[in-house]
């Protein structure tokens, strides 16, 4: 029976301890577990040794079956012990750094140097031929490789995958028909996380056979292609340049690689056009996708093209005046009646201006006019120390000058074409009359306004003594209306 005198309660203690450390110390502590399992394995090597457990031949006391079958244990569970070890500091030193998170090569290297420790302790411990013993394992490999043949290929399609590299951790990637972030790459399969949080688990195999898109490489360009289908009898030079300045109404664009606009399929029923545009950052592609669309709206409508569903009749309905759908896109003008939208009309004077031209200034007289965006793209600027700061772009419907026309203020913005334009202009005297006779519409109008100076930061100079407050801006704005437009205070 084991005693104290013969180290093998001493080794068996050390085994105990070493499982309760890996058992219940904490993942988050990896040099703390490294440090106490190479602890363990060196007291676990002191204890053998010195009680003559010689790990690199058979387990003494064979004449003694309890003791034997312990020390057979220890030897064994000490090249184990080795093993673990190894994995760790190969791991370390040997794998570079950007393999730590992936599984796949950990797995195999663990599993490389496992195999070699379990043949090392059958052939010291266990003192089995090692010769006979790998022809039948030879053997039952090949039975099992015929077994586990997907598995198989899923193992190797796993070690080509990571030693390419196609994606990383983290990247968003398509593999055939499904899109998602990778999560998990191991040596089975990978996994990613879908647009609608769901794990989706695509085997190596497959990965290996169909295409990988990365999203994230190159990591300065990331493409987006938006189609639209229009009616056929639309001339296509029209929808062309509307859905070119739609790409140019986007700041977030690239202008280099140029956004290319073209037709990508005709038929019968309808043709397709196609804008493909890059951003720099691939968390932009779904916002600058979406405002798009509606800036390819925004431009075809101001041609008079309207989007609708192709497979049905078009309706017969009465299409809007194109001043009164401007004029309607007017922050200020939403709460003004049909009569007043008409009245307002009249006094509507279009002007055309080229690219490069100056649309609107504080410096000249169309300081206190509206200014409405009916065709074309023209980019807000404000000069500071010499140099001229983009704040936003225009499209068709968008609007300056609205603290202008209705409450006599100046800003230093600057607002010029980047292409032909064509622009609506509304002098401040052809809504006197209406404020006048509506106070609750004076009223509404600068409620609105002072909303609009939350959201259109520098597009209103408020002086620096007004009170940031939505009260204290609301009645100052009030106060300028009345004055400017010489109503009652």
């Amino acid at each position: 029976m084991p005693t104290l005198t013969d180290g093998v309660l001493f080794g068996l203690v050390i085994l105990v301890l070493d499982f309760l450390a890996w058992r219940f110390t904490s993942h988050k502590s990896d040099q703390t577990r490294l440090a106490f399992r190479a602890l363990m394995f060196g007291l676990s090597s002191y204890v053998l040794f010195s009680y003559g457990m010689n790990p690199l031949r058979a387990a003494p006391w064979q004449d003694e079956p309890p003791r034997h079958l312990l020390a057979q244990l220890l030897e064994v569970v000490w090249w184990l012990q080795g093993a673990r070890l190894a994995t760790i500091v190969l791991d370390r030193t040997v794998l570079p750094a950007t393999w730590h998170k992936e599984r796949l090569f950990q797995d195999v290297l663990g599993a490389l140097v496992f195999l070699a420790a379990g043949v090392g302790a059958i052939a010291f411990v266990l003192q089995l031929p090692v010769r006979g013993l790998l022809a039948t394992s030879g053997a039952l490999a090949v039975v099992l490789g015929l077994a586990i043949q997907s598995t198989l290929n899923d193992v190797f399609s796993g070690v080509v995958l990571n030693a390419t590299q196609p994606f990383r951790l983290g990247d968003w990637i398509t593999i055939g028909e499904v899109e998602g972030k990778v999560v998990e790459s191991n040596w089975r399969a990978t996994s990613l996380l879908n647009g609608q949080g769901n794990i989706v688990m695509i085997p190596n195999s497959v990965a290996a056979r169909t295409n990988i898109v990365n999203a994230n490489e190159p990591s300065h360009t990331h493409g987006i292609s938006v189609v639209l289908p229009v009616k056929p009898s639309i001339r296509p030079s029209i929808v062309l340049e509307a859905l070119a300045n739609a790409a140019a109404s986007s700041e977030d664009v690239l202008s280099e690689p140029k956004p290319l606009v073209s037709v990508r399929h005709a038929t019968n029923d309808a043709i397709e056009y196609e804008i493909v545009c890059y951003v720099d950052a691939l968390r932009k592609k779904i916002d600058v996708r979406n405002d798009l669309f509606d800036l390819a709206h925004r431009h075809l409508l101001s041609h008079g093209v309207v989007l609708r569903p192709l497979s049905v009749p078009e309706p017969a309905v009465e299409r809007a005046d194109e001043k009164h759908r401007l004029l309607r896109s007017v922050t200020i003008f939403q709460n003004l009646d049909d009569d007043e939208i008409l009245e307002l009309e009249t006094k509507l004077t279009m002007h055309k201006i080229d690219a490069g031209d100056t649309i609107y200034t504080a410096a000249d007289e169309s300081g206190h006019e509206l200014h409405i965006l009916a065709r074309g793209v023209a980019k807000v600027i404000v000069p500071k120390d010499g140099v001229e700061i983009e704040l936003r772009r225009l499209a068709p419907g968008d609007s300056v000058g609205q603290s202008g026309i209705l409450a006599g203020l100046r800003t230093d913005v600057v607002v010029r074409a980047l292409t032909r334009v064509t622009v609506f202009r509304l002098d401040k005297t052809a809504l006197t009359p209406i404020l006048a006779r509506r106070p609750e519409v004076e009223k509404e109008m600068c409620r609105l306004l002072s909303e609009h100076h939350q959201t259109e930061k520098l597009l209103l100079a408020s002086p620096a003594n007004v009170d940031g407050s939505s009260g204290g801006l609301l009645q100052w704005i009030r106060d300028g209306v009345r004055r400017f437009h010489a109503l009652t205070l």
